[in-house]
């Protein structure tokens, strides 16, 4: 049963079996190593969110761009087209929000997503829901800047109505790339043989 404030919940469904109630603030991590882990991670964490009535931001990258991305959440069963007519899901590559010319964009995204959450909680929504597929790094500077990104959008999290799960390519990242990731989020989801675990969890 979620909790209630003046403010509404406090508590949501991640939609991922064996993880259920997080609360809003909360910026998760996930390693992934196929394009089939990487759906069965955001999928359901997609569906929560719409029967939720949180807005759902989907930004996308490969294995998994934006045109696969909208195709995964259809087989589910997910009324796509309403929901991204109606403006309670996006589904974007990531070209449109984290680069510019080539450079990262770290205070701005930061901003961005604050002013989404405004525009969500607007228009009604109980709040934003949100995950960044991070591939599109290509040298150590790049990950430099990203991971400074990760550690204001951490800052930045606590307290606002928004949901936030950042996905990495697990052979993409060196074990210091791990860590790096790791301690820039609350938690780290993650998918043993028995199931779904959240594993490093702190207060937000």
């Amino acid at each position: 049963m979620c909790m209630y404030t003046d403010k509404g919940p406090v508590l949501t469904d991640c939609g991922l079996p064996g993880i259920r109630d997080i609360p809003f603030g909360v910026h998760m991590c996930n390693f992934y190593r196929t394009r089939d882990e990487l759906s069965a991670a955001l999928v359901p964490y997609f569906a929560a969110g719409l029967r939720n009535n949180e807005r759902c931001i989907w930004i996308t990258a490969e294995p998994l761009p934006a045109r696969d991305a909208a195709a995964e959440l259809r087989r589910a069963g997910l009324d796509v087209d309403a929901a991204i007519a109606e403006e309670s899901l996006t589904v974007r590559d990531y070209g449109d929000w984290y680069a510019d010319g080539g450079s990262l964009k770290g205070s701005d995204v930061v901003a961005l997503w604050l002013a989404e959450e405004q525009r969500a909680l607007a228009a009604g929504y109980s709040g934003l829901r949100i995950t960044g597929n991070v591939t599109f790094l290509h040298g150590p500077g790049d990950w430099e800047l990203f991971m400074e990104y990760e550690e204001l959008l951490d800052a930045a999290l606590r307290g606002q109505r928004i949901v936030t799960l950042c996905t990495y390519r697990r052979d993409k990242c060196a074990a210091s790339g791990i860590l790096d990731v790791m301690r820039r989020h609350n938690c780290t989801l993650d998918r043993p043989d028995e199931g779904w675990q959240m594993l490093t969890a702190y207060p937000v």
